[in-house]
C-alpha cells in the first residue's frame, strides 16, 4: 500500500527557519480566510479542510501528516515510509484482515505515499459512505503497530528498497535529490536504506508516532461531495480525545550543491543522466512560470527536447520537470540514451537550455499553456486528483487555488517574464548532474 510519491515540489538562501506544525496550521487558517475553500479546527488543533466539486456523487478523504523523510533522524531513515505501511497492520480496533474486510465493505479505494515532506492517507468512496471512512482512518491514525506484523513489514519495506535500486530511471532522481541538497535532510531518501531500515525497532517508531501524529500535525481534507456538518461531527466524535504532542520541524534552509557524478554500473543497458539547477519553492511568484518552463521545454510531445533530441533519434527519453518543496526548488532534465550517444544529447541539452534566455516562441509557450490547462480542468473533475493537489499544498504552506486560480497564474506567463526568470535563475549555470549506466566516464 504505497506509492511514493516523489511529488512534491525548494530555494531561500542565507538564514535558518524555524517551522512548526503549529505556524503551519495558523497559515492556512488565516489564508483560508478569504478564499472558495472552508476550514473548520477542533479544540484540539485538527484543521479540517473542505472543497466541494459540483455534480459528482463521491468524495476524496483522508489525513495529511506533516512528517516525511526531511524530518527524520539520520540513523532512522525511512522510518515515516515504514510507519506508512503500520498504518495498515493493525489498530486499537481492527487487525489487517479486518481492516482490509470493513474497506472492501464501504467500496472504497484506499492507499497512502511518503514523500520528503509529509504523509497522506486516503479513501475514494461514494459520497454517503464518507462518514463511515472517517471511523476507519481515524483509527488507522492511532496504529497499534503489532510487534509480528512489525518484524514481517520490515521484510517487506527492505524487498521495496531491493526492487527501487534495480530501477535506474527512479533510482537516479532520487540520487540528484540527495547530490543536490548535500548533507540537508531534504536530501534524504524516503525509503531509507538497508542499514537504517534494519536498525528501526518498534519502540523507535512508536515514539515518533506518538510525537509526529498529533492533531497539530495532522490535517483532514475531503473533496467532492459530502455534507460539511456530517463530516464535521463525524471527525469530532473520532479524532476530539487526539492529544497534542510535540512535533515541530527545525533546520537550517537547503542550499544547492553543483557537482558531477557518474556511477557505472553493471546491467544496465541504456545511460541514464539527470542534471538540476536551482529554482524557487513552491511559495515563489515564479513557481508558476517555473512549471510551465519545464513543459515548454521537455514535454513529451512538441517540445524543445522533443525535436532535438527524441525527433532526431538520438535519445528514448528526454524531459524536463520543476520539482518544489516548502523553501527550495529544482527544475531538472531527466535523459535515457545509448552510450555511444550520451555526450552528444548532454551537449545538446545544455545548450537548448542556455539559448532559452534568447528568447521564447509564443506559438510553442501557447501549446504549452494548453496542455498546463487541459491537465487542470480534468483533474478537478477527479476528487482524488484534488485531494493530492490540496495535500501537496498544505505540505508545502502554499495557498490552496481553485481551478480558476491555476488557469489564470498560467495565462500570466509571458515569454518576457520567463526571461526575466531565467535571470534569476539560469539554466546554464553549473548544474547537479549525476549519470548511471555502463559509462565509467562523461565528457
Amino acid at each position: 500500500m504505497c506509492p511514493i510519491c516523489p511529488n512534491t515540489k525548494l530555494l531561500q538562501w542565507r538564514r535558518v527557519y524555524k517551522l512548526s506544525a503549529f505556524t503551519s496550521h495558523r497559515f492556512l487558517q488565516e489564508q483560508l480566510m478569504s478564499s472558495p475553500f472552508s476550514t473548520h479546527t477542533l479544540d484540539n488543533g485538527l484543521t479540517l479542510v473542505f472543497e466541494t466539486i459540483p455534480r459528482i456523487r463521491s468524495a476524496a478523504l483522508g489525513f495529511f501528516a506533516q512528517t516525511g523523510s526531511r524530518d527524520e533522524a539520520s540513523d532512522l531513515l525511512g522510518i515515516s515510509h515504514f510507519l506508512e505501511h503500520m498504518c495498515f497492520k493493525g489498530t486499537p480496533k481492527r487487525d489487517w484482515r479486518q481492516l482490509s474486510l470493513d474497506v472492501d465493505d464501504l467500496g472504497a479505494m484506499w492507499n497512502a505515499y511518503t514523500w520528503w515532506e509529509g504523509t497522506a492517507y486516503f479513501h475514494w468512496v461514494q459520497s454517503d459512505r464518507a462518514t463511515d471512512s472517517i471511523e476507519i482512518l481515524s483509527d488507522m491514525m492511532r496504529a497499534n503497530l503489532p510487534s509480528d506484523e512489525f518484524d514481517m513489514e520490515k521484510k517487506v519495506i527492505l524487498e521495496e528498497i531491493a526492487m527501487y535500486h534495480d530501477q535506474p530511471d527512479a533510482l537516479i532522481i532520487d540520487d540528484l535529490i540527495q547530490e543536490a541538497f548535500g548533507d540537508h535532510p531534504l536530501g534524504q531518501s524516503v525509503l531509507g536504506t538497508e542499514d537504517t531500515v534494519k536498525s528501526i525497532t518498534r519502540d523507535l517508531m512508536a515514539e515518533y508516532h506518538q510525537r509526529r501524529y498529533g492533531p497539530n500535525n495532522l490535517t483532514f481534507v475531503i473533496t467532492g461531495a459530502f455534507d460539511r456538518d456530517e463530516i464535521i461531527r463525524a471527525v469530532e466524535a473520532h479524532c476530539g480525545d487526539w492529544q497534542v504532542s510535540d512535533n515541530g520541524r527545525e533546520q537550517s534552509l537547503p542550499t544547492f550543491h553543483a557537482s558531477n557524478r557518474v556511477v557505472q554500473r553493471d546491467g544496465v543497458a541504456r545511460e541514464h543522466i539527470a542534471l538540476a539547477l536551482p529554482a524557487p519553492p513552491s511559495s515563489d511568484d515564479h513557481a508558476a512560470t517555473a512549471d510551465l518552463l519545464s513543459v515548454y521545454l521537455g514535454a513529451s510531445t512538441n517540445s524543445r527536447l522533443y525535436w532535438s533530441v527524441i525527433q532526431q533519434g538520438l535519445a528514448d527519453e528526454a524531459s524536463a520537470e520543476y520539482i518544489n518543496f516548502s523553501d527550495a526548488g529544482l527544475f531538472y532534465v531527466y535523459l535515457s540514451v545509448d552510450p555511444q550517444n550520451a555526450s552528444q544529447v548532454l551537449d545538446i541539452v545544455r545548450r537548448e537550455m542556455a539559448d532559452l534566455k534568447n528568447g521564447i516562441d509564443s506559438d510553442a509557450l501557447q501549446r504549452a499553456k494548453t496542455k498546463q490547462a487541459t491537465g487542470i480542468i480534468c483533474s478537478g473533475e477527479n476528487g482524488l486528483s484534488r485531494f493530492s493537489q490540496i495535500v501537496g499544498s498544505l505540505s508545502t504552506s502554499t495557498p490552496l487555488k481553485t481551478l480558476e486560480e491555476e488557469r489564470a497564474e498560467i495565462d500570466a506567463v509571458t515569454p518576457e517574464r520567463i526571461v526575466d526568470y531565467l535571470e534569476q535563475y539560469p539554466l546554464d549555470a553549473d548544474p547537479t548532474l549525476v549519470a548511471l549506466g555502463p559509462m565509467a566516464e562523461l565528457n
